[in-house]
């Protein structure tokens, strides 16, 4: 465990250096302290370093809690549902006159719960989850959020609409070095949530084994779901109030780690946490090569993990379709 900790810290830090140092400006590396092109490349890294963390460990937490291979944040629209609170963030510190990095992690917990809690409700049948249900009330979900945001957005000034909408694609900020305070307090959220889950990890070894297996393990299987949801909420929101509602993270990482790792929810955490960090830097200099090149601009992040989430999760519906889930 000490081994993979230390190997998938090392190359998490050799990922963000190397990105780091990728563009169409070239850096002095004898003078990149001094380098404020540097610092920014590093700011914009690191929040997407916690976001790929925390969607690809609040999938992994869901998919162990509800047996099932195609639970994830963005699918089950507890995305969608952060997204809604991020939009009232400013609105609500505005009108309070709170601080407004403060207010917007905080509200979009709050969509993520209401919405977990609204999936969960729907899909549970005499305490049992039906997995066909819960994906249906996924996307209900996410199109009622949806609309909701629409709504919102209605009374955005014109030109802030062009940025909220790559928001609402998945985009890691240029200028999110500007927010320190948000950034420290989702790095906060993050953190404590990874902590949360690993130290939960061998009761979900045990859950993975059926209720009552976990049950005689000495496991408190609702407590467990409880704490499960809440914390993958935390995390799912801290990751949509930096960058927007990114997909298929959750659904990706987890599965490449089970495929080399196997079922041990002690090492897929670490894994997990750290592949996700991997995954989501890459992706994001990638959007930031292809921006530069072509004068794009700022590239929704969230283009590239659909396109390697889609169709994944396409093969993975089709495969449990066959198997008969339920």
């Amino acid at each position: 465990m000490l081994r993979l900790s230390i190997v998938m810290l090392a190359v998490t830090a050799a990922t963000l250096l190397a990105c780091s140092l990728v563009g169409q400006v070239s850096l002095d590396t004898a003078a990149l302290w001094r380098s404020d092109i540097w610092w920014l490349r590093v700011t914009r890294l690191t929040a997407a370093a916690l976001v790929g963390a925390a969607l690809a460990t609040a999938g992994l937490a869901l998919q162990g809690l509800l047996r099932n291979p195609l639970a994830e944040p963005y699918l089950l629209g507890i995305s969608s549902g952060a997204g809604v609170g991020v939009l009232l963030g400013p609105v609500l510190a505005g009108a309070a006159g709170l601080a407004g990095w403060a207010t917007t992690p905080v509200l979009a917990m709050l969509g993520a719960l209401i919405t977990t809690g609204v999936v969960y409700a729907i899909a549970q049948r005499r305490g049992r989850l039906d997995p066909y249900v819960l994906l249906l009330a996924g996307v209900i979900i996410n199109v009622f959020n949806g609309a909701v945001i629409l709504a919102i957005l209605q009374f955005v000034e014109q030109e802030e609409m062009f940025r909220y909408i790559g928001w609402g694609m998945g985009m890691i900020r240029e200028s999110i070095w500007s927010e320190p305070g948000l950034l420290g307090l989702c790095a906060g959220m993050v953190l404590l949530g990874f902590a949360a889950l690993f130290a939960r990890s061998g009761a979900m070894n045990l859950l993975g084994l059926g209720d009552e297996s976990a049950v005689s393990g000495g496991v408190r299987v609702h407590a467990l779901r409880a704490e499960t949801f809440i914390v993958a909420a935390m995390m799912t929101s801290a990751a949509v109030a930096l960058a927007g509602p990114v997909g298929f993270v959750g659904l990706i990482v987890p599965h490449i780690a089970r495929l080399l790792l196997g079922p041990d929810h002690r090492r897929l955490t670490l894994a997990v946490g750290f592949g996700g960090a991997i995954f989501l830097m890459l992706a994001d200099t990638l959007c930031r090569l292809l921006g530069e090149a072509f004068r794009l601009g700022e590239l929704p992040v969230g283009v590239i993990t659909a396109l390697s989430g889609g169709p994944l999760f396409i093969v993975l519906l089709r495969r449990n379709a066959r198997k008969g889930l339920g």
